[in-house]
Formats: C-alpha cells, sequence, structure tokens
C-alpha cells in the first residue's frame, strides 16, 4: 500500500472510531439516564395514581360502613318492626342517598340469609348467600372486584358492610359505586404520559379492568400478559423493558394493590422513551460524517506535502535502474526525507564504486571456476571409470566359478548370501555351465558362516536350475552347526548330494564324469 493510502486509510479509520465509539459511549450513558429518568416518571405516577386509587376506595368503604349504621338501614334488618313502615323508609333513603351521591349506581340490603329484602334495582327477592359479597360482607367491611352491572352494563365496584341489630348480626348492606366517575378518571388521566403512555389496572385473573388509551372495550375483555408482582414498595425491581399486551416495546412499573389483588400497570413505548437517545445519537453521526468529510480534505493535503518529495526520490531511482547513472535523486528540502535523499545519493556514489569493484572480482572468478569445474569434471570421469572396475571384479568375486578339471566346475561361496548375490551366483553359474558344457558342478560353502533357511532354499534352488542344464551338482563343505540348524529346521535336503570338504567332492565329481569322460563316452562304455 502506498504512503498516501495509508495516510488515507489511517485518518478515516481515526476518524471512523472516534466517531464511533463516541456515539457507541454516548448512546449508552444517554440511554442509562433517559431509561432512569422515564423510570423514575412511570414510578411515581404509579405510585400517585395507585395511592389515589387507594384512597378512593378507603372512602368507599368508610361510606358504607357509616351508611349501614344508619336507622333506616337498621330498621329494614329488624323483623321486630312494621314491614310496610320499613320498606316506606328504606326506599325513601335510598333514592334520597343516590340523588346525593352521584357516584353510587346502586343500593342493596340483604338479610342474615342472603335474600334481596331492598334494592334500587329489580331484584328483590333474589338469593344472595352464595356471592362474596355477602359471605365476606357479612364479617366485616368489604370490596368486590369490579364487575359490569347486570341492569345499567357499566362497570361497577361493590362494597359491603354487616348491619347490626343489637350487636347482633342481622344483614348486609351492599353499594355499588360507579367506575367510571371513580377509578376510571384516576387511571385514564394521560398527564405526563406523552403519546404512548397509559395507566391501567390488572385483576387477579391478568384482565384488564380499567379502560386502555389504544384497544376498544378492553375492560374484563382485554387479557394482559403474566406480570410479575413484586414488593409494594421495591420500585427498582418493579420496572422492567417488556412487550404490552398489544405487542409493543414498553418500558413498564407495576404497582400492587394488595387489598384487591389488583396491579397497577405505568408504561411508555420504548420508542418514545428513547427518542431523546435517538436524536443524540442521529445528530452524532451527523457529526462523524462532517469529521469524516473533513479528515480526508486534511489527509489528503497532508499526504501530498509528505509523498511529493519522496515521489520525487522514488522516480530518481526508477530512472537509475533504468540506465541513467547520472540522474540525481537529492533534494534540497530540510526535513527528514531531504536527508534520506541525500544520503541515499551519497550511497548510490559508493554502490557504482562498488560494483566496478565487483564486476573486475567476478571476471576473475569466472576463470578460476571454470579452470576448477575442468579439473572436477576429468576427477569425476576417472572416478566412475575405477567405480566401474570396482564393481567388475567385485561382481566376479561374488560368484568366482572355477573350471577344476575337464566338465568340472567349482564354486567356492565365501561370507553372506543375500538376494543380490544369489542372483548374481545364478546367473554366472548357469551361463559357465553352457559355456563349458560341464557336467559337474560342485558347490563349496565352506566360506559361508551361517546357513538358515534362506540360504538353504537359495542353494536348493541354484541346484535345481543347473540340473535343468544338465549339470550334476555337489554341495560341500557343510559346517556342522549348519547341518544341526537345517536338521531342526526340518527342511529336506535328500536330493541334495553332499561331502564334508572340496576334495571329496572333486573325487565323487571324477567318479561321477569317469576320470574325465563325457556323458556319451560313459554311456557307450
Amino acid at each position: 500500500m502506498k504512503i498516501r493510502l495509508k495516510i488515507f486509510a489511517i485518518a478515516i479509520a481515526l476518524v471512523l472510531a472516534t466517531g464511533i465509539g463516541t456515539i457507541v459511549v454516548s448512546y449508552s450513558v444517554s440511554k442509562g439516564i433517559v431509561t432512569g429518568e422515564v423510570y423514575a416518571r412511570l414510578e411515581t405516577t404509579a405510585q400517585s395514581r395507585a395511592d389515589h386509587i387507594e384512597t378512593t376506595l378507603s372512602n368507599h368503604r368508610e361510606f358504607v360502613e357509616m351508611m349501614a349504621v344508619g336507622n333506616a338501614f337498621v330498621d329494614v334488618v329488624d323483623e321486630s318492626k312494621n314491614y310496610t313502615w320499613r320498606m316506606e323508609q328504606i326506599n325513601r333513603r335510598i333514592t334520597n342517598t343516590r340523588k346525593i351521591c352521584e357516584d353510587i349506581c346502586g343500593i342493596m340490603i340483604l338479610d342474615r340469609n342472603g335474600t334481596v329484602i331492598a334494592s334500587s334495582a329489580q331484584n328483590i327477592g333474589r338469593d344472595e348467600s352464595a356471592t362474596a359479597i355477602f359471605q365476606r360482607g357479612k364479617d366485616g367491611v368489604y370490596t368486590d372486584d369490579l364487575r359490569i352491572c347486570e341492569q345499567t352494563g357499566d362497570p361497577v365496584i361493590g362494597t359491603a358492610a354487616p348491619i347490626l341489630v343489637d350487636g347482633e348480626f342481622a344483614g348486609v348492606m351492599v353499594v355499588y359505586f360507579d367506575a367510571e366517575d371513580g377509578l376510571f378518571k384516576i387511571t385514564t388521566d394521560g398527564t405526563g404520559l406523552g403519546e404512548t403512555g397509559e395507566v391501567y389496572l390488572v385483576n387477579r385473573d391478568n384482565y384488564m379492568i380499567s379502560p386502555s388509551r389504544f384497544a376498544d372495550d378492553a375492560v374484563l375483555n382485554q387479557l394482559v400478559g403474566e406480570i410479575e408482582h413484586t414488593g409494594e414498595d421495591d420500585y427498582g425491581h418493579s420496572a422492567v423493558l417488556t412487550k404490552n399486551y398489544l405487542g409493543t416495546d414498553v418500558l413498564q412499573v407495576h404497582k400492587h394493590i394488595d387489598e384487591m389483588n389488583w396491579t397497577l400497570v405505568s408504561e411508555m413505548s420504548r420508542k418514545e422513551a428513547l427518542a431523546p437517545v435517538t436524536g443524540l445519537t442521529r445528530m452524532l453521526f451527523i457529526v462523524t460524517i462532517f469529521l469524516l468529510a473533513a479528515g480526508i480534505v486534511v489527509s489528503a493535503i497532508l499526504s501530498g506535502t509528505i509523498t511529493e518529495p519522496i515521489v520525487t526520490l522514488q522516480k530518481g531511482i526508477v530512472a537509475m535502474e533504468m540506465g541513467d547513472e547520472d540522474r540525481r535523486v537529492g533534494t534540497d528540502a530540510d526535513d527528514e526525507i531531504g536527508e534520506l535523499s541525500r544520503a541515499f545519493e551519497r550511497m548510490l556514489s559508493e554502490v557504482r564504486q562498488s560494483r566496478a569493484e565487483l564486476e573486475e572480482y567476478n571476471l576473475n572468478l569466472e576463470t578460476q571456476i571454470e579452470e576448477r569445474t575442468k579439473r572436477l569434471t576429468e576427477s569425476e570421469e576417472y572416478l566412475k571409470e575405477l567405480v566401474n572396475k570396482l564393481r567388475i571384479s567385485q561382481e566376479g568375486l561374488s560368484a568366482p566359478v572355477v573350471q577344476i578339471w575337464d566338465r568340472i566346475l567349482a564354486l567356492p561361496l565365501i561370507g553372506a548370501i543375500d538376494e543380490q548375490r544369489v542372483e548374481t551366483i545364478m546367473g554366472t553359474l548357469l551361463s559357465e555351465i553352457t559355456r563349458t558344457q560341464s557336467d559337474v558342478v560342485i558347490l563349496d560353502v565352506t566360506g559361508v558362516h551361517e546357513i538358515d533357511t534362506y540360504v538353504t532354499n537359495q542353494l536348493i534352488r541354484i541346484v535345481a536350475a543347473a540340473q535343468l542344464l544338465g549339470a550334476d551338482c555337489i554341495v560341500t563343505g557343510v559346517r556342522p552347526e549348519s547341518a544341526q540348524t537345517i536338521v531342526e529346521l526340518g527342511i529336506d535336503m535328500s536330493e541334495i548330494v553332499t561331502r564334508r570338504t572340496l576334495q571329496e567332492g572333486l573325487a565323487y565329481a571324477l567318479k561321477l564324469t569317469g576320470g574325465g569322460l563325457t556323458r556319451e563316452e560313459r554311456g557307450s562304455n
């Protein structure tokens, strides 16, 4: 890579590394700060709304508890008093109470058996003994879960309190409060929640029991995902990043309303919550692009200033390589590059002088090399001829076939017998048998110190080959230890004629040849 490109690459890499590092660090830090602020705002909102809801429910209980000790409500369950009078009095009181308290949707009085004996609705005589509001209301003040009113279809919250007559349980008073005028106004207030934030209540079955800003008819119909309830004051652990019932990524805070087993959820979409961080990141990205462009311009100017003397030096060197030895490469610059060019020019001058001396030395060296090469060639030819003679002599010694009598050959074997030597013995012996027309071959193994299975098998091969050419073979000079080895190995030597010494072998050979007669002459005799 050229220096100019390196400078470009370094500058761009530096700007990019700095810019990306700044963006990543700024994003991480800003995200942490903004997320913490949003969580804090959501926690504050959730806490204030939860406190408001708890206050509202507490007011409902105090109101119903106070009404339950009123004369009209106590008299209506007192069977010792006139029934007609009791009914007129309670109906008048129920009507007046509903006119005064607009958030009351309905009032119902149950006797000690759970039967409706007075009501603002048309349900007198209905058995409510199995309902939770009766079972729990006769033991103390109880607020039931939110439900839909059968008569009006509006969401209501029922609160019950026991009615006592002379200190004895006599009935239950139930008041239904309109949730739209109470709880829903608290949860649907969008103050401080932006465009995507909302607050809603979830019951123990994870169904929404307050209206949603983004889903229609959500009350008791919209199922919310499983919510992990945390301690009432443990806001840090109740803040999570999750998906809401719409599948949107949100920052979410939970607040558990213990007495109702409700969960108040305050949330805001992650996109809106991190919008300031996104804007900051976009701005930093634009700044990085600007710095990158500025870095390219600055690096172009800087690289030109640095590389121009180097390019001049490089062109001068190329010209000198092409044969222009008089070309000057030194510059008058006062910087390090100028000093480098002048030092390089001095070095080139010294190189020219050294080259001339080297050429003269090379000429003398070539002459010496030619003379030495010629002598080495002559020595090599002489050594090859000598090696060839030694090889021929060695082959002759490895298979020394000697004609000791007319038509009688002797082959004294000395030393170890290997595969290569067997082939030499075989070829030489067979050639001599054919050439001399011999009838008997004496194989003397006196000089073979060790005769094993391999050597014995090779001797058998040699004998068989000689017999194929019409010559009888006699093996002489087998050592006692070799004979013992052959017997122990179980090698069959029955077809091989053996004699103890070469003299005995020669005597037997003369006997076979009839004292030098040919096979034809011995046959005629």
